[in-house]
């Protein structure tokens, strides 16, 4: 028996899988601020979904940056700011007496939509979110591709000299000009809250410049891209300008282009690719 887990910036989604290849309904609780109450939650959910019954391994993915050992959250949300810095991998396999495998919630993200969604049958993978940030990760022959820093696309530079959005980046960052956080520090309001369709046009015009960067320097032959922020843009619209843009370069084959599935199961969907994937069945 295995134990899936989802730790996000809010919500927190535990599952069982008896068999490493499907999971049972989730538990959803709200993700403590504090880092010794969140590990006594997964010890007491643990407890309640499988009892005395003994855990083969817990995978999991987490909303953060960890250290290049994997032992510590080093980045995060300001709702995990107390986790930061523990040691995260040993308390957990601590409490809930097993091997402990965890992985950042990008890169759990691709490794589902490797398995189960859109990119199932790609040599080279790549997953997009445009979220509270910009994140992403290579998925290669089934498995998250060898990195020493991670991944991190959002924080390419796609507005040198802020001639596009002057005012919006300081850098030129991508995830300043369509992730959450620099839509509401730009704008002043929540994002969810912005109808505006040339707006929306204007950020995917944006995602569409930085899914070109990605194409160029990962080659991948499939993107899928998901998170909150893509509720507001037209996919078809995205769709269009990445191919104005990517036809120059390949105009005889390029990438496919497709929304990510999952949504908020999408992080215990790649714990689950995780287990096939990295041996542990």
């Amino acid at each position: 028996m295995y134990l899936l887990f989802d730790i996000g910036g809010t919500k927190t989604r535990i599952a069982l899988s008896r068999d490493g290849k499907s999971f049972e309904e989730p538990r959803i609780v709200p993700t403590p601020t504090k880092y010794e109450e969140g590990i006594n939650t997964l010890a007491s959910i643990k407890k309640e979904l499988a009892g005395d019954i003994d855990i083969v391994a817990a995978i999991g993915s987490i909303a953060a940056s960890f250290s290049n050992d994997g032992s510590k959250l080093t980045g995060g949300g300001m709702q995990i700011k107390d986790w930061l810095g523990k040691p995260i991998k040993q308390d957990i396999g601590e409490v809930l007496g097993c091997p402990v495998h965890m992985a950042n919630d990008t890169m759990m993200g691709g490794l589902a939509q490797s398995h189960f969604g859109p990119a199932q049958g790609y040599k080279i993978s790549v997953y997009v979110t445009v979220s509270t940030g910009v994140g992403g990760a290579i998925i290669v022959d089934g498995k998250i591709d060898d990195n020493t820093f991670g991944f991190e696309p959002g924080w390419q530079i796609i507005d040198a000299g802020n001639a596009l959005c002057n005012g919006w980046s300081e850098k030129g960052y991508l995830t300043d000009y369509i992730s959450g956080m620099g839509i509401e520090r730009n704008k002043g309001v929540n994002p969810k809250d912005i109808h505006d369709e040339v707006f929306w046009q204007t950020r995917a015009d944006f995602l569409a410049m930085g899914l070109h960067n990605v194409t160029m320097l990962w080659s991948p032959a499939i993107i899928t891209v998901g998170g909150s922020i893509m509720k507001s843009i037209d996919f078809a619209y995205l769709e269009k300008r990445y191919r104005e843009n990517i036809s120059k370069v390949f105009p005889n084959g390029q990438p496919v282009l497709k929304p990510a599935e999952f949504g908020d199961e999408m992080g215990l969907y790649g714990a689950l690719a995780y287990v096939k994937m990295y041996g542990l069945l």
